[in-house]
Parts: structure tokens; C-alpha cells; sequence
């Protein structure tokens, strides 16, 4: 499972955002050379660098009719639309699983202020890929971008691995004990693995959903790549694949109307 965020865990008193998003991406081993074999070659058509970096904010800021800038910047429109329609049908076609943890900040410490958001979406995500695990019949690895913030990255790795070795090996009652989870939280930065970009392309049109008040029809990237990827039960996705925390204000949200 290849782990990505969007969003931040700043207080909203200093300008953080009002939503932070955990996303995991399952790929099983014997796709991921495929996977990232389709991957290089989309940057190799427009870039020709294969290992250059493609994320969420990158792809989005590639278009030649906005001011930000981007290390993936194009000065042809029509080759940004070319660009954009590759990587959705990438983000379509592959075979993969998603969960993706959505928590409300202000509601969070409202409940829970010393603690870190982040900590408990990486327990609702471990959780769930524990329970797809088993369902498989199988064992997994976790790997996540060892930064998170929002402008200057900072190492959060002692912490977040500290979480994931006692959910490994113990149950309570926060969390159930994720045995299929196997060897210890892995580290890689997003500019060095194709899994974690994916992740990211996966996660911030959850972000943009919940962030922007939006419905799922109203965001394309959502609707079409994110969404239909997400772990569902029984045609269920909410509670199942996509995870909102704390659901006290879920009801005023126009996703949930």
C-alpha cells in the first residue's frame, strides 16, 4: 500500500486547511512493473525523462493557461489536454485498490486537541488494509512519503513508525491488531516512487471534494479516476473505502446530501 496526503495538519488558526486526507493505493507486486512501466512512458512522451516527478499540484498548475508555476509546466494547450487525458486513463485502467481517510480538523480537536490528525488516519488506514489482507488471504507492506506540511516538509517518520509496529503487534481499544502487516512502515520520498505519485493523484480530488463543499459529481477528477476505485462493500463506499472522521457534521456536507 503506497500512501500519500493532501491537505495539512496546521492549525487552522495559521491558515491551515480545514480537511487532511490520508490516502493508501494497493498494488498488487505482480502489476506494479506494468503500472510503472505505463507510468514512465507518459513522461517520457511529454518530458523525455522518465523518473521526472508527476503529483496532484504538479499536473494541475502543467497548464499553460494558469499563472502558478510547475516543474511539469507545458506551453501548448492542446498538449496539456493530450497530457491530462493520459494520466486519467492510467489512473482508470489500472488495477488497483484505494481507502482514502478524510478528517474534519476543527471537529478533530475539538474532540482530540494535543493529538495529531494524521496519527489516527494512518490507524483508520491500517486498519482497513489489515481487514483487505485477510480477506486475500495474503500479507502486505505500508510505504509512505516520510514528509508531510505545507511549504516546508518535516520528518515525521519516528512517530507514524512508533504507531505502526504496536498496531502490528497488539490489539486495544482504539485499534485491532494488523498481524498481515508485515516488516516495519517504509520509507520513500514521492519524487523516488511511482507508487506514492499514483497515491497522490488518487488523493487530492478527495481533498478538493470535501475542502471545496462539492458533490461527487462536480469534480471530474474524482468522479471519474478516484472514485470508481475506491473499496466499496455490497456497492457501499462510505465507511468502507472512504472513511470521514469525526461524523458529527457529516450531514451539512453537500457530498453527504
Amino acid at each position: 500500500m503506497y500512501i500519500d496526503e493532501s491537505g495539512d495538519t496546521i492549525p487552522l488558526t495559521n491558515s491551515g486547511k480545514k480537511f487532511f486526507v490520508l490516502t493508501g493505493c494497493i498494488i498488487d507486486e505482480n502489476d506494479l512493473l506494468s503500472i510503472e512501466g505505463s507510468f514512465r512512458q507518459i513522461k517520457t512522451d511529454f518530458y523525455q525523462n522518465p523518473d521526472i516527478e508527476i503529483k496532484s499540484n504538479f499536473l494541475r498548475y502543467a497548464n499553460p493557461d494558469l499563472s502558478e508555476n510547475s516543474p511539469l509546466k507545458l506551453k501548448s494547450r492542446a498538449k496539456y489536454d493530450e497530457l491530462e487525458k493520459r494520466v486519467s486513463d492510467l489512473l482508470k485502467q489500472i488495477p488497483i485498490i484505494l481507502y482514502s481517510i478524510v478528517i474534519h480538523k476543527k471537529d478533530f480537536w475539538d474532540m482530540y486537541p494535543a493529538q495529531n490528525p494524521y496519527d489516527t488516519a494512518y490507524m483508520f488506514l491500517l486498519e482497513r488494509f489489515q481487514m483487505y489482507l485477510q480477506q486475500e488471504k495474503t500479507h502486505g507492506i505500508c510505504i509512505i512519503d516520510p514528509r508531510e506540511g505545507q511549504i516546508e516538509k518535516h520528518f515525521f517518520g519516528n512517530e507514524l513508525n512508533d504507531l505502526h509496529n504496536r498496531m502490528r503487534w497488539e490489539s486495544n481499544n482504539v485499534w485491532i491488531r494488523c498481524p498481515r502487516v508485515v516488516e516495519k512502515l517504509l520509507f520513500s520520498q514521492s519524487d523516488k516512487t511511482v507508487g506514492i505519485q499514483i497515491a497522490d493523484l488518487y488523493c487530492y480530488p478527495v481533498f478538493h471534494i470535501f475542502e471545496y463543499d462539492k458533490t461527487e459529481s462536480e469534480y471530474w477528477r474524482y468522479r471519474e479516476c478516484t472514485q470508481p476505485k475506491l473499496y466499496s462493500e455490497n456497492g457501499v463506499v462510505d465507511g468502507v473505502g472512504l472513511k470521514y472522521f469525526p461524523d458529527k457534521t457529516k450531514k451539512d456536507l453537500r457530498f453527504y446530501s
